[in-house]
C-alpha cells in the first residue's frame, strides 16, 4: 500500500502502478461516469427545487448574526481547502479514488434531501454565487432553495475526513469553520443544514471505505 499513502512517492509512478489493476481501472471508470452523469442533469433538478415551493424555518441563530456579503473570502477557503485536497490526495490514488466514490455518495443523498426537503430561504439571504459551479451545474442562474444539506460544509467535511496529511487535514477543517461563519453571515443556509451536514459527509466516507479496492497480484 506504500506507494499509494506515502506522500514523497513519484506522483507519475503511483498512478502507473494503481492503474496496473484491474478493480481500480474499473472502480476509478465507474465512479467518474457517474459523477458525469450527474453533471448532466443537476443543472435541470436545482432549477426544478428552485421553483417549487416549500417551507421557511423560524432560525433562532441567523436572526441574531448581522448580514454581511463575503462571497469572495467564502469562495477563497472553499477553494483554497480544494486545492490542498488535490495536492495532498493525487499522491494516493486510492484515497484519490475513496475520495471520489464518498463524493458520488455525498451528491446522491443530496439530491434525495433536496428532494424530499423542500425548504424557502431566509428572506435576507445574500444567495452565493459561485464562479465556478455556477457556470457549470446551475446554467449562470441564482440557487437559494438548495438549502438541506449544505454541499459546500458537506463536501469540504468530506476532504478533512479523507485527507490523511494531519497538517493539511488540521488546515481543512479551520478553513470549514470559517467558511461556516461566512456562509451563516449571508443568511445563505439554516443552521440546521450546517449542523447536518457533517453527518452526511461521515455516511458518505464510511460507505466509501466499506467497497474494497484490489490491489493486490
Amino acid at each position: 500500500m506504500k506507494p499509494f499513502h506515502h506522500k514523497f512517492s513519484s506522483f507519475k509512478t503511483n498512478w502507473q502502478v494503481a492503474w496496473r489493476f484491474l478493480d481500480f481501472r474499473i472502480q476509478m471508470i465507474i465512479t467518474i461516469a457517474i459523477l458525469l452523469v450527474v453533471g448532466l442533469f443537476i443543472g435541470d433538478f436545482f432549477q426544478f427545487i428552485e421553483q417549487r415551493r416549500g417551507h421557511r424555518i423560524e432560525d433562532f441563530l441567523l436572526s441574531r448574526i448581522p448580514l454581511i456579503n463575503v462571497s469572495f473570502y467564502t469562495f477563497l477557503s472553499i477553494y483554497t481547502a480544494i486545492l490542498l485536497s488535490i495536492f495532498s490526495l493525487g499522491w494516493r490514488p486510492v484515497l484519490f479514488l475513496k475520495c471520489l466514490q464518498a463524493y458520488c455518495f455525498l451528491v446522491l443523498m443530496r439530491i434525495a434531501t433536496l428532494y424530499l426537503v423542500p425548504l424557502e430561504p431566509e428572506l435576507s439571504i445574500i444567495p452565493l454565487q459561485d464562479p465556478f459551479v455556477g457556470y457549470f451545474f446551475y446554467n449562470n442562474s441564482v440557487i437559494t432553495k438548495d438549502l438541506f444539506f449544505s454541499g459546500h460544509i458537506s463536501m469540504m467535511s468530506l476532504l478533512a475526513l479523507v485527507n490523511p496529511d494531519k497538517q493539511i487535514k488540521m488546515v481543512i477543517i479551520i478553513l470549514t469553520i470559517i467558511t461556516i461563519a461566512f456562509i451563516l453571515v449571508q443568511h445563505v443556509h439554516y443552521t440546521v443544514d450546517i449542523i447536518a451536514a457533517p453527518l452526511f459527509s461521515w455516511i458518505s466516507y464510511k460507505l466509501a471505505m466499506m467497497i474494497p479496492v484490489s490491489i493486490a497480484e
